[in-house]
């Protein structure tokens, strides 16, 4: 909108690395799109400055991607797992307040969470309808999220409308855990562990334009589940990064353990091993047009988004392209 005046970044370094910093490096171009001519540079502001100062001024949107990644190849640890906590609940909380205080609130709060926050029935199809998960048993990362969008509530900000984006997991050539699959997908597609687990996912393309309709559908706000409409389980995933790297290789296995040593118990079930199966029902009904609706269109994109990025890689699926034509 015209009102967006100047793309900021609250960060306590602007190298800083974190989960959200992937994401925002690709919606630069919708932000940027919508900025005043000869305003277009990114300006950083510390948490203290946020806290001491509140928002800039005239901000029409804040969208909030803070958090540090659990894609990380790091040691999986209560240190690790404070981090993973604070950095989205203790951000998400002093973006709240600074809201709050605002003079001239801004008309959006996109405040991201996860599809995690579900249960885990496999005869159960999850749409924004559905409770949280109550159970008892409920995971470190069903409670993080849960609490991640409890402290993104706004209150006595009735101007402010508020979006909780449940992301799957987000599929970008240079994005964890999928650029280690593709590069797997070059060898013998392996499904992990059994292979029927669910895959709840999305193109970060996508993703990009879901935002952009947030900021522009004035009737979207509470939860809503940011996947793709098509739900597929981790074998379908292998088999179409195998088949769109033109592997001629039969699918394996590789057991579930490994990745529990590789990414730790809890981590490695989240993220691959033990998700639930969701459908963006709000979207759907919304009428939001998918760019990359299937897994097949989404791995092609991949595959491709990648041979660009590393030419090494490229060759290797060109070459299996041309000896398949042959």
């Amino acid at each position: 909108s015209s009102g967006i005046n100047a793309e900021y970044g609250v960060t306590r370094n602007p190298k800083a690395h974190d989960g959200g910093r992937a994401f925002a490096s690709f919606l630069k171009p919708v932000i940027r799109a919508e900025v005043q001519e000869g305003l277009m540079a990114a300006t950083y502001i510390g948490w203290g400055d946020l806290e001491r100062d509140g928002l800039p001024l005239e901000t029409d949107v804040v969208i909030n991607l803070a958090g540090r990644s659990i894609g990380e190849k790091t040691f999986w640890n209560q240190r690790m797992k404070d981090q993973i906590r604070s950095s989205r609940i203790d951000t998400t909380t002093k973006l709240a307040k600074a809201i709050q205080k605002a003079e001239n609130p801004p008309k959006l709060f996109i405040s991201a969470s996860a599809v995690g926050v579900y249960g885990l029935d496999s005869s159960k199809v999850y749409t924004e309808h559905d409770m949280p998960s109550t159970s008892e048993t409920r995971s470190y990362f069903t409670m993080l999220c849960e609490d991640w969008e409890r402290s993104s509530q706004l209150v006595d900000t009735p101007n402010t409308r508020v979006v909780n984006p449940r992301l799957g997991v987000v599929l970008g050539h240079d994005l964890p855990p999928v650029n280690d699959l593709l590069k797997m997908a070059l060898g013998p597609s392996m499904a992990i562990g059994t292979g029927d687990q669910p895959f709840p996912w999305v193109h970060i393309s996508d993703v990009i334009s879901i935002f952009e309709h947030f900021m522009n559908d004035e009737e979207m706000s509470g939860p809503v589940n940011v996947v793709a409409p098509e739900i597929i389980d981790n074998m379908k995933l292998t088999k179409e990064l195998g088949r769109a790297c033109r592997s001629k290789y039969p699918v394996g296995h590789l057991p579930a353990g490994m990745f529990r040593l590789l990414y730790g118990k809890e981590r490695a079930e989240a993220l691959l091993l033990d998700s639930p199966r969701v459908l963006p029902q709000k979207l759907l009904d919304a009428g939001f047009q998918f760019t990359l609706p299937t897994i097949e269109a989404a791995a092609e994109a991949l595959v491709q988004e990648l041979s660009r990025a590393s030419p090494g890689f490229g060759k290797i699926v060109e070459g299996r392209q041309k000896a398949a034509e042959k």
